[in-house]
């Protein structure tokens, strides 16, 4: 072999060694940011079993959601140039306040936008339309800022609130 192709060779090897340890090192990142998630959601999972055993099964379920839920926190996507991903963290906050470059997403309500009672009588079947009284139905834009917390009481147990910042902070 000639020295030239000897060096170009060591070259070679030195590279593809700092590419593995990079690798490496990105693989130790990935596992301590999934332990760390994993034990935030097993953190967030046991403190809502602590407020469904104080305040009840029946209280702390998915009957109590809102049934236009909109997500406080939304992450968005794009690849970089050399194939890499690269994620950014929006919440409802700073969406509102019209950091975020594009228009939030506004829940379209399926069905008649306007509620009416028939009042039928007897053999002759007219028709007569009562409005009731406020109970149209509203656009979910004001039910997006209101805190999740709420649909489980005014005074909910602390152990709830600790759920939701576990699941907040993974």
């Amino acid at each position: 072999m000639a020295p030239t192709e000897d060096v170009e060779w060591t070259e070679l090897c030195e590279e593809l060694d700092q590419l593995t340890l990079h690798l490496f090192d990105a693989l130790e990142m990935l596992q301590a940011k999934r332990k760390i998630f994993n034990d935030l959601v097993e953190q967030g999972w046991f403190s809502l079993s602590k407020s469904r055993y104080a305040m009840g099964n029946k209280s702390v379920s998915a009957l109590q959601y809102g049934h236009q839920m909109t997500s406080l926190v939304q992450v968005n996507t794009s690849k970089k140039e050399r194939g890499q991903m690269e994620f950014q963290v929006f919440s409802e906050d700073t969406s509102a306040s019209g950091q975020r470059g594009e228009n939030p997403t506004i829940l379209e309500e399926i069905g008649p936008s306007e509620q009416v009672l028939r009042r039928r009588k007897g053999p002759e079947k007219t028709e007569v339309l009562v409005q009731p009284q406020d109970t149209a139905s509203k656009p979910a834009v004001g039910l997006a800022k209101q805190d999740p917390l709420t649909w489980f009481g005014i005074l909910v147990p602390q152990s709830l609130r600790q759920a939701q910042k576990s699941f907040q902070k993974g």
